[in-house]
């Protein structure tokens, strides 16, 4: 039993080994939005009651959702072109379609 603690700590010491420079990476883009994140956190209180109350519809129209994606994507383009709104609400995996 013994054995199999250390066993699992090692392991444990490895991913954490491998992780760590990851973290490292991400540590000083995690201090830049730490302000925005404070900004935003009245607001987020402030709409949690009503993403509570449709939480249960974005559950019923989650494979629907799912269903479409791959024909929104097909169409983003177009209608980019014809509703005039900034790029970052037509984008896809977080590319701009323009």
């Amino acid at each position: 039993m013994i054995t199999d603690i250390a066993l699992a700590l090692a392991d444990i010491a490895l991913a954490l080994a491998d992780i760590t420079p990851a973290l490292a990476d991400i540590t000083p883009a995690l201090t830049d939005i730490t302000p925005a994140l404070a900004d935003i956190t009245p607001a987020l209180v402030d709409i949690a009651p009503a993403l509570v109350d449709i939480a249960p519809a974005l559950v019923d129209i989650a494979p629907a959702l799912v269903d479409v994606a791959p024909a929104l994507t097909d169409v983003a383009p177009a209608l980019a072109d014809i509703v005039p709104a900034p790029d970052f609400f037509f984008t896809v995996s977080g590319k701009p379609l323009s």
